[in-house]
């Protein structure tokens, strides 16, 4: 599986992250072992074959179809909305979210550790969308997961999730959006420290970049 996505990472001249690259080649980012799977405390988070990332390159996020950015797709959403490495034309460089349906993407992280950082931390803010997955047993699904994946990251995110899973788990308020009454949420930090967490690991200033959709010429 490594060498095909080292093939795509020659094709794109985007190289592979070293923690995307030991996820891959432990197979921790291949869904045939689901109990050795990666990120599956990540809301909506699917991971692709080399198989089918080379698809979507083809078929959607290749340059001569967006305008000279380009993509290495690693994984997806329930929607078909793609997670990427990327290198936009004008030269800046991470990891973005493409979605299937909108006319425009952000560029919200510098690097794949920040990335996974990010999510990890939007998933202790809110646990409510693992109860099934999480069974009856979140902290230990939710540890379990990091587990798999912290050593790999730099050693200053490492600190931040570790500080993170120090908190206590217990119910705190959360809004799903601005004008929402906050509910009640299973978490181990709060929204306002999601916040200011997701400004540190996250680009300040995002920068946005035009996505032609799937079935447009």
């Amino acid at each position: 599986m490594s060498a095909s996505f080292d093939a795509l990472a020659f094709s794109t001249g985007i190289a592979l992250p070293p923690a995307l690259r030991r996820l891959i080649e432990s197979g921790r980012a291949s869904r045939d072992d689901p109990e050795q799977m990666a990120l599956l405390a990540i809301y909506d988070f699917h991971w692709l074959s080399a198989q089918r990332a080379g698809e979507v390159i083809g078929e959607w996020l290749n340059p001569a179809k967006q305008k000279g950015n380009v993509f290495l797709p690693f994984a997806r959403s329930g929607a078909g909305d793609a997670y990427c490495l990327v290198r936009l034309h004008s030269g800046e460089e991470g990891v973005c979210m493409v979605w299937h349906d909108s006319g425009a993407s952000h560029l919200h992280f510098s690097s794949f550790d920040r990335f996974v950082t990010g999510q990890y931390v939007a998933a202790f803010a809110n646990l409510t969308e693992l109860d099934e997955e999480a069974g009856d047993d979140p902290d230990g699904y939710v540890r379990a997961d990091v587990a798999r994946v912290i050593d790999l990251l730099e050693p200053a995110l490492q600190d931040l999730l570790r500080a993170c899973l120090a908190k206590p788990l217990m119910e705190r308020p959360y809004k799903l959006g601005y004008r929402a009454r906050p509910d009640m949420v299973l978490s181990w930090i709060s929204q306002d420290e999601e916040e200011a967490l997701w400004a540190q690991v996250g680009n300040a200033n995002p920068v946005s970049f035009d996505v032609v959709a799937r079935w447009e010429e």
